[in-house]
C-alpha cells in the first residue's frame, strides 16, 4: 500500500511539473500584458464552457450518444463521489484534471463540425 501512494504522489508531481513547464514556456514568449490578456481570455472561456456545452447538448443536430456522454460528464464533475477523494491534497483533483479533458476530446469527435463551430467559434488570434 505505501508504494502505491508513492507512485500516485510521484505521478502527481510529474504532472504538475509538466503543466508548470508548459505554462512557463508559453509565458516566456509573451509580454506581461499579453500574458494577462491571454489568462483573462482563458478564464472567460472557462466560465462560458458549461453554457456552451449545454447548448451543444440541446442542439437537435447533436447525436444522442454525444448527449449521453455530456450528461455523464456533468454528473461526474458534480458528483461528490470520486475514484480519488478530493480532500487529498493535489492528487484529489488530479482525476478531474485528467478525465474531463479526455472525455471532452471524445465528445468533440462525436459532434458534427458545423454544430461545434456554431457553439464554439474560434478565438481571435488562434
Amino acid at each position: 500500500m505505501p508504494w502505491q501512494r508513492f507512485v500516485i504522489t510521484l505521478a502527481a508531481i510529474a504532472a504538475l511539473i509538466i503543466v508548470a513547464t508548459t505554462i512557463w514556456y508559453r509565458r516566456s514568449r509573451m509580454s506581461r500584458d499579453e500574458a494577462l490578456a491571454y489568462a483573462r481570455s482563458l478564464g472567460i472561456e472557462l466560465v462560458r464552457l458549461p453554457g456552451r456545452l449545454r447548448r451543444v447538448a440541446a442542439d437537435p443536430r447533436t447525436p444522442r450518444h454525444a448527449r449521453w456522454w455530456l450528461i455523464g460528464l456533468a454528473i461526474y464533475v458534480a458528483s461528490p463521489i470520486d475514484p480519488i477523494p478530493d480532500f487529498i491534497p493535489v492528487v484529489g483533483h488530479l482525476d478531474e484534471l485528467i478525465i474531463v479533458p479526455i472525455v471532452l476530446a471524445k465528445i468533440r469527435r462525436m459532434i458534427p463540425p458545423e454544430v461545434w463551430a456554431e457553439h464554439f467559434p474560434p478565438r481571435p488570434g488562434s
